[in-house]
């Protein structure tokens, strides 16, 4: 499902799977599926790839294809070719390196809150406003990880995966159990 007239280096993932916690340190997060329907259909066009959230420094890729299913929001980048540090990360994460996905976004109106006996925060998000989202290796939702990195002439047959790669996942899906 990717353009025949681009080419190029992609990337394919998940950037935040859906009604599933994180602990991001002070509080327990949650996205709900839909969440970021609204921002995806006004604004996810060539919204930027990061490497570790760091905006002071030019995007890595930018959003090609986003789609928003009930377990998760995926996405598939198109990575800068021209950019030595694009081109590392997409190898990192094709070799196994640099697997996880963290997105950065605005939440929309008052969340859902709810405070456990122990005094922790509990925060549901129904709507955010996307606005980026980062390579990163340690994601705060286990489940946000790259799933594919590929070229243009790899996806006309079958895409190469990394050893790497599916062995980290394996890894990441037993410690969520």
């Amino acid at each position: 499902a990717v353009d025949g007239t681009e080419s190029g280096t992609f990337l394919e993932g998940v950037a935040v799977p859906y009604d599933t916690w994180a602990d991001i340190g002070w509080f327990m997060e949650r996205h709900m599926p839909g969440s970021f329907k609204k921002s995806i259909r006004e604004a996810a066009k060539g919204l930027p790839l990061l490497l570790w959230h760091n905006n002071e420094t030019f995007p890595i890729g930018v959003s090609h294809e986003w789609r928003d299913e009930g377990d998760a929001l995926r996405c598939v980048w198109r990575i800068d070719q021209t950019d030595d540090m694009a081109r590392t990360a997409a190898q990192k994460a094709r070799d196994g390196f640099l697997t996880g996905m963290s997105i950065g976004f605005a939440p929309v109106g008052d969340p859902e809150v709810e405070i456990d006996d122990n005094g922790m925060l509990w925060v549901t998000r129904r709507e955010s406003r996307l606005l980026e989202v980062s390579l990163t290796p340690t994601p705060a939702f286990a489940g946000a990880q790259v799933s594919l990195v590929r070229s243009r002439m790899e996806h006309q047959g079958q895409p190469r995966r990394s050893a790497e790669l599916d062995a980290w996942r394996n890894y990441l899906q037993g410690v969520t159990k």
